[in-house]
């Protein structure tokens, strides 16, 4: 496991079982099993169908009769209720967006959560991504940091990860 996934299920231990969670990109459902077995309310999202149907399997053999709660869902377009999560887990789930639509993917995360509901992200590190830029992005989409952004080692190399919480839009100033 990297530093990364070390570090969401440290942060992820003082959260109360039974929160309702999404793991946003679930990619294979590696994090989605292991949260599910941590007796997490757990949905899962992948952008295409093929990677949801894996995570699927990944999740139920991890905990049996959850795999309707892995869907086919974009960032931009979830589908889900609003204020329906009290967190989000979005490991690289903002990668692959090209900067004018990430403000929609953010605005999508953000409706999901409840008032008070908690992001924790990263993001691959690189050319425009620092822990300033992430903090920008989230600030402008009404998020507070509620951990400073850092760099750290993700599965698939390095990453700006933060965790942040949804807030008033009038908090941010």
């Amino acid at each position: 496991m990297s530093s990364l996934s070390d570090h969401l299920l440290r942060t992820l231990a003082a959260v109360p079982p039974g929160s309702r969670l999404l793991d946003l990109e679930c990619g294979s459902g590696a994090v989605a099993s292991a949260l599910a077995t941590l007796g997490f309310d757990l949905h899962a999202t992948a952008s295409e169908t093929n990677v949801a149907v894996r995570a699927q399997r990944a999740v139920t053999e991890a905990q049996p009769g959850m795999a309707d709660r892995v869907i086919t869902a974009a960032p931009r377009a979830l589908g889900y209720p609003d204020a329906f999560f009290d967190w989000v887990v979005a490991l690289g789930s903002y990668d692959e967006i090209e900067a004018e639509r990430l403000d929609d993917a953010l605005g999508e995360t953000r409706r999901v959560l409840k008032p008070g509901g908690w992001v924790f992200l990263a993001v691959r590190d690189g050319a425009d991504v620092s822990p300033e830029w992430l903090t920008y992005r989230m600030q402008r989409a009404a998020f507070a940091v509620a951990e400073p952004p850092e760099r750290d080692e993700g599965d698939h190399g390095p990453v700006v990860r933060g965790i942040y919480r949804k807030v008033e839009r009038d908090v941010i100033g």
